[in-house]
């Protein structure tokens, strides 16, 4: 998956990333194909190939990690509830703003 969000940072004519590219989304579709992963990683691997990082927006990004991160067994609830915090107090201020600016 890292490789796969890597590729996406390259310039034209850098062609080692180009086959790269090719080469990680073939792999991560037979890993899809194969139903080897686990539910959480598959959600992951076909939000990356629907959408990589670098063309995301960060916000609705991160409130898809911290979806994905809670289905995770292995979450850290603490960490998970300061994620939730912070996303839902930068969203207020966020409405508090455009609530002023519309005025």
């Amino acid at each position: 998956m890292s490789l796969y969000e890597a590729t996406y940072l390259r310039v034209h004519g850098e062609e080692i990333l180009d086959e790269a590219l090719e080469l990680v989304k073939t792999k991560l579709e037979e890993l899809k194909m194969s139903h080897d992963l686990k539910p959480s990683l598959a959600k992951q691997v076909l939000q990356a190939m629907s959408r990589p990082m670098r063309k995301a927006l960060p916000r609705l990004l991160a409130r898809e990690c911290i979806f994905l991160y809670q289905e995770d067994e292995l979450h850290n609830e603490i960490l998970l509830k300061f994620a939730k915090l912070d996303f839902n107090i930068l969203q207020q201020q966020h409405q508090e703003e455009l609530s002023i600016i519309t005025k």
